[in-house]
């Protein structure tokens, strides 16, 4: 009986561990740039690419990121460019925080509030 319980006991606080330590894993993402705050993202992006330390992101340092590799490798270097023009609101050649904070351009997925789709819908729907 004395062992069912040691055991019993030590199964519970694995558990109570392991369950601690999934709460605090839950607001840590995969390092892929969804969800969370745009502002700590931007303040990453910042940290990792800019590499003469004045704050904001040079085309030069944007092109040297891991963004702009795999565009380069597969054959859309153009879009690097684009990109970079597209996020630099101000035009100064620099992408500060604020820039790198704001809503994508064109981002995947995002339409026009009430706007009207190209698919075909429900067409149960239209039968109503």
């Amino acid at each position: 009986m004395k062992k069912f319980l040691v055991v019993a006991t030590a199964m519970v606080a694995g558990l109570a561990v392991g369950i601690a330590q999934a709460e605090d894993e839950k607001g840590k993402g995969k390092g892929k740039g969804k969800g969370g705050d745009p502002a700590k993202r931007a303040e990453m992006m910042i940290k990792k690419l800019d590499t003469d330390g004045n704050g904001t992101i040079s085309k030069e340092e944007f092109a040297a990121g891991p963004m702009a590799k795999k565009a380069k490798e597969s054959g859309k270097e153009g879009m690097v460019d684009k990109a970079f023009a597209a996020r630099d609101k101000n035009s100064d050649g620099q992408l500060d925080k604020a820039e790198l904070s704001a809503p994508r351009p064109g981002g995947k997925g995002k339409g026009k509030p009430g706007g009207k789709g190209k698919g075909k819908g429900d067409k149960k729907k239209k039968a109503e």
